[in-house]
Parts: structure tokens; sequence; C-alpha cells
């Protein structure tokens, strides 16, 4: 009897092993800001980000049996550090008592790699919208992006992950150095 108990007992246990070994890796992103100051905003500013992604998977690896999807739990996170990289680095005063809040919606950020025998390729696209909220008015404007990547036989999650980070620096850039925005910013 304590023959059959130990031989279903290393059973399950290898198959709880099993399973963990099986888990799908998380993507790990650790995007920088690197612009440097493009604008004076000398201001206090109380900044929120929000994801409102339908699905939080950040890599869908295709034509897999069965597809893989990656996850990043830390995405809202790590855009939120990204962006605010942004704001100090352009002269803003991050604190949550600031009149002037700005709002920005990870509305879409992916990667989607194919692959075949030969080949790989990664599209990576990602839309924010961000809003600022002032006492005397409201903006909000939508940034999209996009990068590619391709190479030779399988991916490496870690250039998915570079292409990633990459984009997220890319439309942070892109967002400080609207005029527009910065202008609503500024408005007294």
């Amino acid at each position: 009897m304590a023959k059959i108990f130990y031989s279903l007992a290393t059973a399950g246990i290898l198959t709880v092993l099993s399973g963990c070994a099986a888990a799908p890796k998380s993507v790990i992103m650790n995007p920088e800001y690197s612009a440097g100051q493009v604008v004076q905003l000398n201001m206090p500013l109380n900044v929120n980000v929000v994801d409102l992604r339908t699905s939080k998977f950040t890599v869908k690896v295709l034509d897999t049996e069965p597809a893989v999807y990656l996850p990043d739990a830390n995405l809202p996170v790590t855009i939120s550090n990204v962006f605010k990289q942004a704001l100090v680095a352009n002269n803003a005063n991050i604190t949550a008592e600031a009149k002037t809040t700005i709002t920005l919606e990870i509305n879409k950020f992916l990667a989607q790699v194919t692959e075949t025998y030969s080949k790989h390729e990664s599209n990576a696209e990602a839309e924010f919208k961000v809003t600022v909220n002032k006492p005397n008015g409201t903006f909000s404007k939508s940034y999209t992006g996009t990068r590619a990547l391709s190479g030779s036989l399988k991916h490496d999650q870690a250039k998915v992950e570079g292409q990633l980070n990459m984009l997220a620096q890319q439309l942070v850039t892109h967002i400080i150095k609207d005029k527009e925005l910065i202008d609503f910013i500024a408005q007294q």
C-alpha cells in the first residue's frame, strides 16, 4: 500500500513540476528616456498611466501550435516610469497635488511575431492617448507608433523586448515633442 501511495505521490509531483516548467515566460521591459531636454515645462504635474488594452499580452507568437502569448503585468508601471523620466528631464515637477493632471492611456502595445522554418518577423504597434485636465479646460490627443524586426530562424525574445523598449521610448519622445500638447500644458 505504501509503494502505491509513494508512486502516486511521485507521479503527482512530477506532473505539477512539468506544468510549471512549461509555463510561458513573461516579457521584461525597461525603456529609458534619452532625448534629453526638448521643452521647458517648469510646472507641477500630476501623472497617471492607465492600461486600457483589451488583451494584456505584450508579445504574441503566431503560427505555432499552440500560439504563445507572453504577458507583461508591469507594463503600466514601466510606461509610467519612462513617461515621468521624460517629464522630469523637461523640468516638470511630478506631484499628486498639482492642478494639472496628465493621464496616459495605453490602448495598444503588442508585438506580433510570425515564424517559419527559416525566418521570423516581429511587428510591434502601440497606441497611447494623452489627456491633460486643467482647471480651465481639457486637451486630448492620440499617438501611435510601429517598429518592425526580422531575422533568420526563430525569434529571440530579448530582441523583441528591445524592439518594444524602443517603441515605448519613441512614442514617449514623440509626446514630449508635441508642440500642441506642450502649449496647452504651459497655458495659464
